[in-house]
């Protein structure tokens, strides 16, 4: 199937046909105002281009995930609540890999991005739990004041 867009026509409008493809739902930002044809939902088809787009949303999304993380693990004034939101994110883009772009993934790529979440979680949680222990350690030194008095 083949769509033209005629640029000399002085009204852009695409004709809408109800066709029945099978792909992956898209919406895009429209946010240019250099963009003469605006869409609501993008259907991608091919293959290739499924894919590398999937791989992009994931990268980025794990790259801010991690970027969050390691402003927690940096930072001195994290809370219980900071550690939860990050494990809350990790298991919603869990849920976005397995619901939503499961079927339009390579089975080899889906497995790798799932198994790339659960060690980047795993690390996030040792990290955390190290960083609690040693300013635990820091914070509880005991020290031993001597005083001199009578004694009986």
């Amino acid at each position: 199937m083949k769509y033209i867009i005629d640029k000399n026509n002085s009204a852009f409008k695409l004709m809408y046909y109800k066709v029945s493809m099978v792909g992956l739902d898209v919406t895009p930002k429209n946010a240019s105002s250099e963009i003469t044809i605006k869409a609501k939902k993008i259907l991608l088809v091919d293959k290739t281009l499924r894919e590398s787009y999937i791989r992009q949303r994931i990268n980025k999304k794990l790259d801010k995930v991690i970027e969050f993380m390691l402003r927690i693990l940096n930072d001195e004034d994290t809370t219980e609540g900071d550690v939860g939101m990050v494990l809350d994110e990790i298991n919603k883009l869990k849920g976005i890999i397995i619901n939503k772009y499961r079927e339009h993934m390579i089975e080899s790529e889906y497995k790798s991005f799932l198994t790339k979440l659960i060690i980047v979680e795993e690390e996030f949680k040792k990290n955390y739990n190290q960083k609690i222990y040693t300013s635990y350690l820091t914070n509880s030194i005991y020290e031993e004041q001597i005083s001199e008095g009578r004694s009986r």
